[in-house]
């Protein structure tokens, strides 16, 4: 198995891999945008939402309450903005938990002089809102994000395009994630994956699609055998 930090550069999913969010602001949000648009009351009844992209869970929950495409497509900028709106607004009510070992990897990666970003299926200014209400916004120089993109696989594409534009075109990119959409994302885009059971997919689920190494947290991945930054072999835990 290779060493989970043998890679020039990290990209982590945020819900459920760096922190989880212990408040309905986002879900809240959604229900009442689509709402807006549709000209009733809609929530997300039904609607795959862990592993997903914002944007697909609003295509996804608009299909479902058959709202024609006609009548967001077109305006799915706009839908976009008001979603971020609405989650800004009650910013001041999340409450993120940031989970199990997420602290103590960055820290690790940061001395180890590693590359660090964030691929996620937020939209921007709500992936950046949820990292920074954990405390985490210092330790990522990049983040990729729903918006521009519909599918997760887009947003890895471009994440990771992003980092060796930075590193270097031969530059070893890891997506660290916590659903089996992530495994998939990642091999669609030629990326290793690391895959932490901290979120919706538990650890069995997440082996069966085959990523390159699989924890049950991040606490477990830095307990592996690993060099230390100044190059000897310890143990992290």
């Amino acid at each position: 198995m290779e060493l989970w930090n043998s890679y020039d550069g990290y990209l982590f999913d945020i819900d459920g891999t760096l922190l989880n969010c212990e408040d309905a602001v986002h879900y809240y949000a959604f229900c009442e945008t689509l709402s807006a648009v549709a000209g009733r009351s809609l929530n997300l009844n039904g609607v795959t939402t862990h592993g997903n992209t914002d944007i697909g869970i609003l295509r996804d929950a608009f299909a479902l309450n058959d709202v024609d495409e006609s009548r967001w497509r077109p305006h799915l900028a706009s839908i976009s903005a008001d979603l971020c709106r609405r989650v800004l607004q009650h910013k001041d009510q999340m409450r993120v938990r940031v989970l199990p070992g997420v602290t103590q990897i960055l820290e690790y990666l940061h001395a180890c002089g590693k590359a660090t970003g964030v691929a996620s299926g937020n939209l921007e200014a709500i992936g950046w809102t949820k990292v920074e209400c954990g405390k985490l916004r210092h330790y990522f120089t990049t983040g990729t994000f729903s918006g521009r993109f519909e599918h997760r696989c887009e947003i890895f594409r471009a994440a990771a395009n992003q980092m060796q534009s930075m590193l270097s075109a031969r530059a070893r990119i890891c997506v660290i994630g916590d659903t089996c959409h992530d495994i998939e994302a990642a091999r669609l885009t030629g990326l290793n994956v690391v895959a932490v059971a901290t979120g919706t997919h538990g650890i069995e689920d997440l082996l069966k699609r085959a990523p390159d190494i699989c924890v049950s947290n991040l606490e477990d991945t830095l307990a592996l055998q690993l060099p230390s930054v100044s190059g000897s072999m310890t143990s992290a835990a």
